[in-house]
């Protein structure tokens, strides 16, 4: 049920942009919707907090609920707007209430412990999401004809928020291994699931670094008619995101040494035994 939850929630935040984009609403719009997507992912960060599954579910629908008050309130009220987050906000808390059913006799004797885990995660979740999406919330104040505003580079940001939570997820839980027990890594679905997230998130990262130095490559190249905020935005990026493109190519190309390296040992040592 929390995959659909999952589906749901990411056809919901698409769906809502492309309204915006074909409704062609003012750049405050825009702006407050991505405001509030960075918002819903920030208080998923803190999720883990709650010891009990039942208040973990109950938490995750004052999350929709909160969500679906913010597009209310910050977003104009177009006919298809209010069709489209009334619509998914229904089918989601009635996943989350299925769920709910499913797990309301859950006795969990390790609450205390998982706690402790949830609080040792905590400071590793928080710094991981603002790292993960500082330099996106910066790029909404930019000029409109930015190529960083187009269509294609948003949906990324949407997705790379989608992606980055689970990774995000996975991350924390292992900087708090002292507290996981053996027994406790289950081949569930939604494990699968999990890692499935995981494995796409580390497709589309290096996608939006390349997308990234690009396009701030391609602007600097103006440099005269860009704004200061522009022009700094833009140096900032090329650095960290080149700094961090280079880190993940260097990566890969050691990797890819040893791999051969590899290779030729196994070759030599089966053709050429003793």
């Amino acid at each position: 049920m929390f995959i659909l939850i999952d589906i749901f929630n990411l056809a919901e935040q698409i769906g809502v942009y492309f309204i915006i984009k074909h409704d062609d609403l003012d750049e405050d719009t825009q702006q407050r919707f991505f405001f509030i997507l960075f918002g819903v992912g920030g208080a998923s960060v803190f999720k883990p907090l709650l010891v009990h599954p039942v208040l973990m579910v109950l938490f995750s629908i004052s999350i929709e609920i909160g969500e679906l008050v913010s597009y209310l309130k910050l977003l104009p009220n177009t006919t298809s707007l209010l069709v489209v987050i009334i619509l998914f906000f229904c089918f989601e808390v009635i996943f989350h209430l299925i769920s709910l059913i499913g797990i309301w006799d859950n006795d969990d004797q390790n609450r205390c412990r998982n706690f402790a885990k949830g609080c040792c995660s905590l400071p590793a979740r928080i710094l991981s999401y603002g790292l993960l999406f500082e330099t996106q919330i910066l790029f909404l104040f930019l000029d409109s004809r930015s190529s960083f505003r187009d269509t294609f580079y948003e949906v990324l940001m949407i997705l790379g928020t989608f992606f980055g939570l689970s990774a995000i997820d996975k991350a924390a839980k292992r900087c708090c291994a002292c507290f996981q027990d053996k027994d406790e890594e289950e081949n569930t679905l939604y494990s699968a699931w999990e890692v499935f997230l995981s494995l796409l998130s580390a497709i589309e990262s290096p996608i939006i670094l390349i997308a990234a130095v690009v396009y701030a490559s391609q602007a600097l190249q103006n440099k005269d008619q860009l704004k200061t905020y522009d022009f700094v935005i833009y140096i900032i990026i090329l650095i960290f995101y080149g700094s961090l493109l280079l880190t993940l190519a260097l990566t890969l190309l050691c990797t890819l040494c040893l791999c051969a390296g590899a290779a030729l040992k196994f070759l030599k040592d089966s053709l050429f035994p003793g």
